[in-house]
């Protein structure tokens, strides 16, 4: 089931997480080689996925991430074991801010785990010794599902492959020619998948790129134009694939864009008209793909957006209608985008998306007139699909909407009125895909769910009926509905932060109700210190019965505990009755804490709060910041300095144009203090961030150095 895939999408506090900017994550993670093969990617590739989760991050104040654990020199020479991936685990977590994350999430014996991260939280994993990578979560989601012509996929949870529909070329990868209206099992290891019109691609957790279906233009690449019924390699060290209606594009490690099958609108981008059996190289440097019908779009590491093929319909943007056989650039800051079927999608950075080509609805600008440069549609967007003749785009809060042609339903909105501006379909959506003339989605609860035109059992639902409005898809109906109530662990934080051994500590405890109905979670038990496979009633053990709440409603408890010896230790939260849960969501109920405990005390400053005046400067003028700043320590000591760093996108240097710093003085334990800076310079009109950091220098000597800082978004308007 994909229950475990979608508890991932969770935010931080107990907000309920839709893809934030997942618009980066239609390829982006695994272009930049954060794919579950855990490929190294170019400097620059780096930088680019630092700056897209940055924006993720900005735009809604958490982003929900998947990191890979660096291992050890003794565990690279050595088969890794679970003591020391733990380890590794309460290092990292150890490092983050107090407060700056939650829902963490790992399977035993595994060296990935997510969990979701506010600002300070993601500027500290992305500088954290302990992570090899850290990439957006939802990127590999949304390449977790393809809706192809009449054929459908899907990757569960223990990455095996499952397809339905259509099978006259093989495309379902089983083996035969025939149909299947409810799901089966094709191939396990998978990391991600693309449909194009009749062939499919799947990208395995090794870095092989396999291909079958259809293959009379070349499309598989494997040197033939014989179909394929059964999954064949094809390149290996891919990071990024998309399968367009009769070509397909591959980006390798290096970030080169290698392509092959149909050309006669140059959508192969090698200058030539010449169909390629074979891959071919045709341009480095590459992020993101995405291959229409007859044309083929690109971003690049550095965000600019690139574009060739037929351009008949105005489909490239570059204000033509002139074919291009080699890529002309479009756009700049586009974090994600979808080729159709004569027309395209751009999201940028900001959240703006803008589409442009053959208007007959499917742009969404309510008019039916062609776009030959971009046309901006909608805001507040998180992530683009392109079908043939309709689009989808899932806004920041998980709702989805959609537009365009609605012969069979594809919309969802129980109607087959043509929509030529966006209406809402659904909320508390995670990942969309866009097929010909019909939509799959899945949900929040980890539910897949499917509409339109279902000739050939594309919905996946048993039947070959249409359906205007969503149904689930036969074994992936998500966690059972005996209850209503769903309960999590939303935050955990400790005082003092950094414990004294032998001593106490407290640790506050939100508890929410992410439910439909009122209920009661039980007890809530906390583990101090303990492993992935611990049981209840071990000492320093605690627990405490919650009361009912309301749907949507917290509860906070403040627990006392012992911290025991000196060490790196978590603490860990459960929600049960007797050790086991019987409410849905049981991976949801528990979260994990890492913390240290010390042998003698120490001073542990950070700032806690950052308010702006006004929240929202006017471009050219000044505002000023209120930061205040705790020691949340067991001693008394001098926070030192406090920098602000305006407006910096990613790690500066201090003393920058604008920046401002000030001395807080001594701080006794547990004492906080707020400290004004005046004068700071707005600067342009645009998204910016605020970095406050206590530090000497710029190089902070106290115990919890990613404690130090904290980011604030804001916005200078014109």
């Amino acid at each position: 089931m994909l229950t475990d895939l979608f508890r991932r999408h969770s935010g931080p506090r107990g907000q309920r997480a839709p893809l934030v900017l997942v618009g980066l994550l239609l390829t982006l993670s695994l272009v930049l080689g954060q794919a579950a093969a855990g490929l190294t990617a170019p400097d620059d590739a780096a930088a680019t996925n630092a700056a897209a989760l940055r924006a993720q991050v900005a735009a809604a104040g958490w982003v929900t991430v998947r990191v890979d654990l660096r291992a050890s020199e003794q565990a690279a020479a050595a088969p890794v074991v679970e003591d020391d991936l733990e380890q590794t685990v309460q290092d990292l977590l150890f490092a983050l801010p107090a407060g700056s994350y939650d829902g963490v999430q790992r399977t035993a014996g595994s060296a990935r785990l997510t969990l979701r991260v506010d600002p300070a939280g993601l500027d500290a994993l992305l500088g954290s010794p302990w992570a090899a990578t850290v990439a957006a979560a939802d990127t590999a989601e949304m390449q977790r599902l393809a809706a192809g012509w009449y054929h459908s996929l899907v990757i569960k949870t223990d990455d095996s492959l499952w397809a339905w529909g259509l099978n006259n070329s093989g495309q379902l990868g089983d083996g035969t020619t025939a149909d299947r209206v409810t799901p089966i099992q094709v191939l396990t290891g998978v990391a991600a998948v693309a449909a194009g019109a009749f062939h499919t691609l799947a990208l395995k957790t090794d870095g092989s790129l396999a291909a079958w279906g259809w293959n009379f233009l070349g499309q598989l690449g494997d040197g033939t134009t014989a179909s394929r019924h059964t999954p064949i390699q094809i390149l290996t060290g891919v990071t990024a694939m998309s399968a367009g209606g009769w070509h397909t594009l591959a980006v390798k490690t290096d970030g080169s864009l290698w392509a092959w099958g149909w050309n006669i609108y140059g959508q192969l981008g090698d200058g030539t008209t010449t169909d390629r059996h074979t891959p071919i190289q045709v341009m480095t440097g590459v992020a993101a793909v995405s291959a229409g019908g007859w044309h083929t779009l690109v971003i690049k590491t550095d965000g600019s957006l690139w574009a060739w093929g037929d351009n008949s319909t105005g489909a490239l943007g570059d204000d033509t209608t002139t074919n291009r056989y080699t890529p002309v650039q479009v756009l700049t800051g586009v974090a994600a985008m979808s080729a159709g079927d004569g027309f395209s999608l751009a999201l940028k950075t900001d959240g703006s998306l803008w589409a442009w080509g053959l208007d007959q609805g499917w742009l969404g600008d309510g008019t039916t007139a062609n776009r030959l440069t971009p046309v901006q549609v909608m805001t507040g967007v998180a992530a683009v699909s392109a079908g043939s003749s309709h689009a989808l785009a899932l806004k920041t809060d998980g709702s989805l909407w959609a537009w365009g042609s609605n012969f069979f339903g594809e919309i969802g909105d129980g109607t087959t009125t043509w929509r030529y501006t966006p209406v809402q379909v659904l909320t508390g959506v995670a990942a969309v895909s866009a097929g010909n003339y019909d939509t799959l989605a899945i949900k929040t609860t980890g539910s897949l769910w499917a509409w339109g035109w279902n000739i050939y059992g594309e919905l996946g639902d048993g039947s070959t009926t249409d359906s205007p409005t969503p149904v689930p898809v036969v074994g992936f109906e998500g966690p059972p509905t005996t209850s209503d109530a769903d309960f999590t662990v939303t935050n955990v934080s400790l005082n003092p932060s950094a414990p004294l051994a032998g001593g106490t500590f407290n640790a506050s405890i939100t508890v929410k109700n992410r439910g439909t109905q009122a209920g009661n979670p039980g007890r809530l038990r906390v583990w101090t210190n303990q492993p992935q496979t611990q049981s209840c009633n071990a000492p320093g053990d605690t627990e405490i019965n919650l009361a009912d709440l309301p749907a949507g409603a917290n509860q906070t408890v403040r627990i006392s505990l012992p911290a025991g010896t000196a060490g790196y230790k978590t603490l860990r939260t459960f929600i049960d009755s007797e050790c086991l849960t019987a409410e849905p969501d049981e991976a949801n109920n528990q979260s994990g804490k890492g913390y240290r405990v010390f042998d003698q005390p120490i001073a542990d400053f950070a700032v806690t709060a950052i308010d702006l005046t006004p929240n929202r400067p006017a471009a050219g003028r000044t505002f000023s910041a209120a930061v205040t700043v705790k020691n949340r320590g067991t001693a008394p000591g001098d926070a030192g300095t406090l920098a602000l760093w305006v407006d910096q996108p990613d790690v500066p240097a201090c003393g920058a144009v604008g920046d401002a710093a000030v001395a807080v003085g001594p701080l006794a334990a547990g004492a906080t203090r707020t400290l004004t800076l005046d004068g700071l310079p707005a600067g342009t009109a645009a998204a910016k961030s605020l970095r406050a950091f206590i530090d000497h220098t710029c190089v902070s000597t106290e115990a919890y150095d990613a404690n130090n800082q904290r980011v604030k978004p804001y916005t200078v308007v014109p």
